[in-house]
């Protein structure tokens, strides 16, 4: 009787082995599963005028407004508390006045102007000229649309990256890129990457 139970208790401990190695091989499997990245896709505007590769981990979702032609989600890192926006529209004004409306957009906790936290980068991208934005700071969002009256929420340390395309043949588009900073930090090279493989018919 006493040899039988030293054998049961054997074969539980080898079951119980073969079961923690099934787990760590299930873990070790998700986690290569989870950072794997997925292929590029295509994103267009412009009646097919205008498109750009997108990051694979982003999503394509329905534009929250009707002026906008194209919006997608971009997965929020780590504590963040929300995902990412990128919106991509056609609209007017000039690029200084576009820049301007957008700084309105943050406010500094140390009180300083948005102006003094803006970063512009000219480029050519396609043979088309595109003026890069960078503004951080405490992003006012506006719930419900810029015109909905609604009080605006305080967003702290945000970051907005953007892109003007002044386009040749179909006047501009603008890129915009924001959300929590953190977030925004980890996929501003994709969105960099994105903006630079416009192609224009």
């Amino acid at each position: 009787m006493k040899r039988y139970f030293i054998l049961a208790a054997c074969a539980a401990l080898f079951s119980l082995g073969n079961l923690s190695a099934t787990l760590a091989q299930e873990t070790t499997d998700q986690k290569k599963e989870e950072t794997k990245t997925a292929e590029p896709f295509d994103v267009t505007v412009c009646d097919g005028k205008l498109s750009f590769k997108a990051d694979g981990n982003w999503k394509m979702v329905p534009p929250k407004s009707r002026i906008l032609e194209a919006e997608l989600k971009i997965p929020r890192t780590g504590d963040d508390e929300a995902d990412g926006r990128l919106t991509i529209m056609g609209a007017g004004g000039s690029v200084e006045a576009n820049i301007q409306r957008w700084q309105m957009q943050f406010k500094q906790p140390d009180g300083s102007a948005t102006s003094e936290k803006t970063k512009v980068v000219k480029e050519e991208v396609d043979d088309q000229e595109v003026n890069f934005v960078d503004i951080t700071g405490t992003f006012l969002d506006s719930p419900g649309g810029p015109f909905s009256g609604r009080p605006k929420v305080e967003r702290e340390d945000y970051r907005m990256l953007a892109a003007i395309i002044a386009t040749k043949s179909n006047g501009q588009y603008f890129l915009k890129l924001y959300g929590p900073k953190a977030t925004i930090d980890k996929n501003a090279k994709e969105f960099k990457e994105m903006v630079k493989s416009m192609t224009t018919n």
